[in-house]
């Protein structure tokens, strides 16, 4: 999750949960067609590769940097592995700061930040891998994670462990999933997009560049999930953001809000909407689902939802390490988001979002 620019060490402070029991499965219901793919969604997977993308060898994965490659190229291979249809779609797309037309933050302003001792890149690599669909292949859902941290500043390491690896991670297990069923012959309806953005910590640079330069027509997205901090808190609980005002999301995106409930009604998750916060800065405007949410205009929006485990007291602190990560919230936070992810790509009615 980026930060604000006036706060680059972050020193918001939220309380942590103590854990309590996980949540009950229920039956899958009508997704028991999927089972092989949820199933393959598990916690020990979802740790090794956090644990990967947070070794100190990662370096805190900074935008620029020869560690932030590494996790691109880790990110590209795991992709390509999850079977056959991906290796054909598998790409980077790299990108310059002075090259986003519509920037959040200027380069200006991180040119201040860099003048009071902060390393900042300016360039970065996107990647991502395309599932291509059955009867509505030219239609595209879009399940992106931001894979960059804060790197190494001031001397010390920013493991980056819950954000957001925990989101790459879970990005990872999905299409394996997908991919799993598509070697079974079960493909979805829609295609699939599968993407890890660059740069999000410093102004969301990473996936405004891919919505400027989609890889897939922009016209033709049709829902959006994000995941971003899904490792950590009350092993119950999930943040649930998907308009920029206040709880209205039912009312606003009713298709991505009866996926969410569906898919919910296997995980049992209490789901927060939270109140609105006030300001550009707050939440619903500090991850990448942003970008594509404002990529088309008005009475024309692309459905979004972001799903976050939420804030805690290590988040954008060297504290922020993979023993601290709760595996059993962020495999119950990566099915969810998979079932979501298919009811969406295979139901008939496309997704829409309903202005005020």
């Amino acid at each position: 999750m980026r930060i604000g620019l006036v706060a680059i060490a972050m020193g918001i402070l939220f309380s942590v949960c103590i854990p309590v029991d996980p949540p009950r499965e229920a039956s899958l219901g009508n997704f028991q067609v999927i089972e092989a793919g949820y199933y393959s969604i598990t916690s020990q997977e979802l740790m090794d590769a956090i644990t990967f993308l947070a070794s100190p060898e990662r370096g805190g994965r900074r935008n620029g940097t020869g560690a932030n490659i590494s996790a691109g190229n880790y990110l590209i291979k795991e992709l390509e592995n999850a079977g056959s249809d991906f290796i054909s779609t598998a790409a980077f797309q790299p990108f310059r700061f002075n090259e986003v037309r519509k920037p959040t933050v200027t380069i200006k302003q991180l040119e201040a930040s860099r003048a009071k001792g902060y390393s900042i890149a300016l360039e970065g690599r996107n990647v991502f891998a395309i599932l291509e669909g059955s009867t509505y292949k030219n239609e595209y859902v879009v399940l992106g994670a931001h894979y960059d941290h804060l790197g190494t500043q001031h001397g010390k390491l920013y493991p980056g462990a819950d954000d957001n690896a925990s989101g790459s991670a879970a990005i990872v297990e999905i299409a394996e999933a997908f991919g799993a069923l598509s070697q079974k012959g079960m493909r979805p309806e829609r295609s699939v997009v599968f993407a890890f953005f660059d740069a999000e910590e410093w102004g969301l640079w990473g996936s405004q560049y891919f919505v400027e330069n989609p890889p897939v027509p922009l016209n033709q997205i049709v829902a959006v999930i994000n995941l971003d901090v899904v490792g950590r808190n009350n092993t119950q609980e999930l943040e649930v953001f998907g308009s920029p005002d206040i709880n209205d999301f039912a009312q606003r995106s009713p298709q991505l809000n009866g996926a969410l409930n569906d898919a919910n009604g296997v995980l049992g998750f209490k789901l927060l909407f939270p109140e609105e916060k006030g300001g550009r800065e707050q939440i619903f405007f500090r991850s990448d689902h942003a970008s594509f949410f404002f990529a088309r205009s008005e009475g024309n929006r692309i459905p979004v939802v972001f799903l976050t485990s939420g804030l805690h007291n290590d988040y954008h602190k060297p504290s922020d390490t993979a023993k601290k990560i709760n595996s059993e919230k962020a495999q119950n936070i990566a099915r969810l988001a998979f079932l979501m992810a298919w009811q969406v790509a295979t139901q008939d009615e496309q997704p829409v979002f309903v202005e005020k």
